[in-house]
């Protein structure tokens, strides 16, 4: 049985950090909603956006990086 890559970790860290909590709305989403409004002014506000969002951004530029790699190797 093949062992899953860091990636797959990364992608799962990233998808249940979004969407913390499981019940009511996802913290991420909330603080996306409040920084459109231009309410979202306090410190741990941005903690919050930012320790939601950074496992989804880091998988993001990660795919495009890989995505890049395998164009410029094909070429």
């Amino acid at each position: 049985m093949k062992s899953p890559s860091n990636f797959t970790y990364l992608i799962l860290l990233a998808i249940v950090m979004a969407v913390l909590p499981f019940g009511e709305q996802p913290h991420l989403w909330q603080k996306l909603m409040l920084l459109k409004q231009g309410y979202l002014h306090q410190a741990l506000d941005w903690f919050d956006l930012m320790m939601h969002g950074a496992p989804l951004v880091v998988v993001i530029v990660l795919f495009v990086v890989r995505l890049l790699r395998r164009r410029a190797v094909a070429a």
